[in-house]
């Protein structure tokens, strides 16, 4: 991670994870093959010369067939994924009941890859959600309206062009974002890029089904597929803390930052008791605004 984790300088972090392990309940999808009986998808293989058609079957998730949500964690086998229904849209959401730090988002699908989707987030448990970032291959047409520039402004996002799938639409495709990148051009402080990479939760849309080859005389299914996710971050503390200690009573998950600067709350985001002669502020590169 590129934050420091000295606090007595100014801004400090907590070191970052992946948020998904041990919060697998807590991970959704609107969509999922074979919950109900068996489906069956047909893909090309033999250089697209030929097509095979597998079952799916997730009534039992833990089943050579079964192609649930949970197997896009980083702890499963490498010869798991998601997969949806032959539907569109799609939504994968995933809860985390506080209020926590993005660094990147990494989604490997499985091909093909969607054609348009969009990345939420949530700051109020889920209630509104707010876009951080749309990607399309034709960014115009799947998302009228969105501007295509990078953002020159930590209130705007974009619409990202995703390159071309290649000659095979089927090969691993991975996606990442970062907020930090995102707004690489914006001229502010890394402090005050962390503050708007704060989500309580993160939803992630597809919202166009990648193109498929057509080959003579079959029809290849069109589906999302999802190899691994990962959300990178760790909880939010304004650069007022380096470590996150786990609730003494509450699930181990549920994690409260250790803070520093006279700072108080799960997420240091008020002063303590008795430190009220200065506003509140979260904490700058070289400033702790110690209350």
């Amino acid at each position: 991670s590129p934050f420091q984790d000295d606090c007595s300088r100014g801004a400090c972090y907590p070191p970052s994870d992946d948020l998904l392990l041990g919060r697998a309940r807590q991970l959704q999808a609107s969509s999922t093959c074979g919950l109900t009986g068996s489906e069956v998808f047909c893909t090309p293989y033999q250089q697209q010369r030929a097509m095979k058609c597998c079952p799916c079957d997730s009534r039992n998730p833990n089943s050579q067939l079964a192609h649930t949500v949970q197997d896009v964690l980083s702890t499963s086998r490498p010869d798991r994924w998601w997969q949806s229904r032959k539907e569109s849209p799609v939504t994968l959401q995933v809860d985390l009941n506080n209020l926590f730090q993005l660094d990147n988002l990494m989604l490997m699908f499985k091909g093909p890859r969607p054609s348009a989707l969009v990345i939420e987030r949530t700051l109020d448990n889920g209630r509104t959600w707010q876009p951080a970032l749309y990607l399309a291959t034709d960014c115009e047409q799947a998302f009228p309206g969105v501007p295509t520039r990078t953002p020159l402004t930590l209130d705007q996002t974009y619409c990202y062009t995703l390159p071309p799938t290649g000659t095979n639409p089927y090969q691993d495709h991975t996606i990442e974002f970062s907020p930090l990148r995102q707004y690489a051009y914006v001229q502010a402080p890394n402090s005050q890029k962390i503050e708007v990479s704060g989500l309580t939760g993160l939803r992630v849309r597809l919202t166009e089904l990648g193109d498929v080859p057509r080959l003579p005389g079959r029809a290849l299914s069109k589906f999302y597929a999802l190899k691994e996710m990962r959300v990178i971050g760790s909880c939010m503390c304004h650069g007022h803390a380096n470590r996150c200690l786990p609730e003494e009573y509450n699930s181990p998950l549920s994690t409260n930052c250790d803070c520093q600067h006279n700072t108080a709350g799960v997420n240091c985001e008020r002063c303590a008791d008795l430190y009220n002669d200065l506003p509140w502020r979260p904490a700058e590169e070289g400033n702790t605004h110690t209350c």
